[in-house]
């Protein structure tokens, strides 16, 4: 009985093995085509979802394949983080093998451009600028009315963000936070800062003199590109996660020929 267990248990590790090897083999094949298409200097990431891998294979069709490319340029922003999730994947496994991927089709995509807060800094020139979500009582407070709060809003085109900075101030590194909104318009971010505090204990509480802090609202308030975003997915939503803004779409019914981005 003990080799028998033994065995099977064998049989079952180096089917799992081959199982991950098959996956392995086809992620690299789609990474290459997707590279191609989307014009990138690297391949980029891609990681096919659900198992056993060899049944979706075997059946051409996949539950969900994630895609990543990081270390973008578009415009002013050199280090964006493109991420697209393609949901109920028909592919025929001639073309998984072969690598031309040109009748893959996706039910749905979901694609998203992710701004980090070191690269939209460099662009304004402002080293160590940190995104945040602002707490309710922030926005209730220190925004205007009508502002989104971040528990009780669905994504949109519109939501707010908290930008943490250290400035020079009197000859000493100073700690000031910085309250405003993001809105998504025609493929643009827009950040439009109304408000900018000394900090103290990380809460803005203190007031800056008025012709800083008015050269800190401009500094904080920009327009950013993040560019289209891939499998012809329209961006409609702008959030902010810790340390990024991500923007975001959906598309349906799209073939991996659509792989370049869309219309930002």
């Amino acid at each position: 009985m003990r080799k028998l267990i033994t065995t099977v248990l064998v049989v079952v590790a180096l089917a799992v093995a081959a199982d991950f090897g098959a996956a392995a083999v086809a992620e690299h094949t789609v990474a290459k085509q997707l590279r191609q298409q989307l014009g990138l200097p690297s391949d980029p990431s891609v990681r096919i979802n659900g198992f056993p891998f060899l049944t979706q294979a075997l059946a051409s069709r996949y539950s969900a394949i994630d895609v990543r490319a990081s270390g973008l340029s578009v415009d002013r922003l050199h280090d964006l983080d493109v991420e697209a999730t393609l949901h109920d994947v028909d592919a025929p496994l001639a073309e998984v093998i072969s690598g031309h991927l040109q009748s893959v089709r996706a039910a749905q995509v979901d694609g998203r451009v992710r701004v980090k807060d070191s690269d939209l800094g460099r662009a304004i020139g402002i080293d160590d600028l940190r995104i945040q979500q602002p707490s309710d009582q922030e926005i209730k407070e220190l925004l205007p009315p009508g502002t989104p709060t971040p528990d009780n809003a669905a994504p949109s085109n519109r939501a707010p963000v908290r930008m943490v900075a250290t400035i020079d101030l009197a000859g000493q590194r100073t700690e000031v936070v910085g309250l405003g909104v993001i809105e998504l318009t025609g493929g643009v971010v827009r950040i439009t800062t109304s408000d900018v505090r000394l900090s103290r204990d990380g809460v803005g509480s203190v007031d800056l003199p008025r012709g800083i802090r008015q050269t800190l609202l401009k500094t904080l308030s920009t327009d950013v590109k993040p560019g289209g975003l891939p499998f012809t997915v329209t961006p409609t939503k702008v959030w902010v996660d810790t340390g990024s803004v991500v923007v975001e779409g959906t598309a349906t019914d799209v073939t991996l020929r659509q792989a370049g981005p869309g219309a930002g």
